[in-house]
């Protein structure tokens, strides 16, 4: 049987127009996230470097996320105490406050709205059984060919158009996790008998990409971006309905 779903990790981005000198605005940004996050990490890598390098990384106060500036993009990076795990609503009420901050960044940069924003969540379903267990149970789901005879992991993802203005992306695999040292070095050994835990992992990523690649004009919003997390948040809890439940 599978436990009660884990909300384990969240990311929310917004893309925009290459700012090459961005990180000359930690200061600003500072002062936009005082309260919040703390004093930046600055990056020093030369302006004209990838432009999809971190500039700027401002840890939050209470130490669970944090918020990481390039030239083309922020990125609100969230992972979740145990406490939060179980609830995907505290997640979803963090987000909203913390999505507004982030348009509010952008209008630093003169802009007045991103090319286009998106959500990934990362949703694990622990499983009190092994990985045959599992396997099984997402073979019989996902494929037409129920044997899972040396099968040692299985990841399916799909690509969707959602109301032809959002892709809809959902990965479904097998995870499981080894009790490991902080403090080993080197390459390590993890055998199968020796994993502390099975389970089911749903990774999706919903974003209105779709509508600007379609369209070189378009640009997202705070009410866009409203609207991609309820949109993700939903598309998340029917594909944890779909492939939770008993295995077979």
């Amino acid at each position: 049987m599978f436990d009660m779903p884990r909300y384990v990790q969240n990311s929310f981005n917004v893309v925009f127009p290459r700012h090459a000198t961005i990180r000359r605005l930690a200061n600003d940004f500072e002062d936009r996230l005082k309260g919040h996050y703390l004093q930046p990490q600055i990056i020093g890598v030369p302006d004209e470097l990838d432009p999809e390098v971190p500039r700027l990384i401002f840890g939050s106060v209470h130490g669970f996320s944090q918020i990481v500036v390039s030239q083309v993009g922020i990125v609100l990076n969230v992972s979740y105490s145990p406490d939060y795990q179980g609830d995907s609503h505290k997640g979803k009420n963090y987000l909203a406050e913390r999505i507004a901050i982030l348009f509010d960044l952008i209008t630093l940069l003169g802009e007045k709205s991103p090319y286009f924003c998106g959500l990934s969540t990362k949703v694990q379903l622990p499983c009190t059984g092994g990985d045959e267990e599992v396997l099984a149970h997402l073979a019989k789901l996902l494929l037409k060919n129920e044997s899972t005879t040396g099968v040692h992991d299985l990841n399916v993802k799909t690509t969707n158009v959602v109301d032809n203005r959002f892709f809809s992306n959902v990965s479904v695999a097998n995870y499981r996790t080894w009790n490991i040292a902080s403090d080993v070095q080197g390459v390590m050994s993890l055998s199968d008998k020796d994993a502390i835990a099975h389970g089911i992992e749903i990774t999706a990523d919903f974003n209105d990409r779709y509508s600007y690649n379609q369209d070189k004009s378009y640009r997202s919003s705070l009410d866009q971006a409203k609207i991609v997390m309820e949109y993700g948040f939903a598309q998340v809890e029917r594909t944890v309905e779909t492939i939770g439940g008993a295995p077979s």
